[in-house]
């Protein structure tokens, strides 16, 4: 379920797709392979701002979204922004800043099996 934090980290497609660079051919691809994720939204559809945020490096999270699957866009965002145990409390998104990947997508298997 997604709270009012979590509308601020999202920007809708047609601004993604300007601000990545990206067609809209090359969006539903990365979506299919579950390179990226969206969330549905009052019948809108909006994608994580993060993937744009040139402090992440764009492959590790993608490598992140493969792990997490087929889960809903929410579960998904959840899991970014939720801290974790297994990460010493930080978010995945503050330890993949912090360069630890590994963890990240181990955490991500432990969310999936859950």
């Amino acid at each position: 379920m997604l709270n009012v934090a979590h509308r601020d980290l999202l920007v809708d497609r047609a601004k993604f797709l300007t601000e990545a660079g990206l067609s809209a051919v090359q969006l539903d691809r990365a979506l299919l392979a579950n390179r990226v994720f969206l969330v549905r939204l009052h019948g809108q559809e909006y994608i994580p701002d993060f993937f744009l945020d040139e402090r992440y490096d764009r492959r590790q999270l993608q490598a992140v979204c493969k792990v997490l699957g087929d889960l809903p866009g929410g579960s998904k965002l959840q899991f970014f922004t939720t801290p974790k145990g297994s990460l010493n409390g930080q978010t995945p998104l503050d330890a993949l800043m912090d360069r630890r990947a590994a963890a990240v997508r181990r955490s991500a298997q432990g969310f999936v099996e859950r």
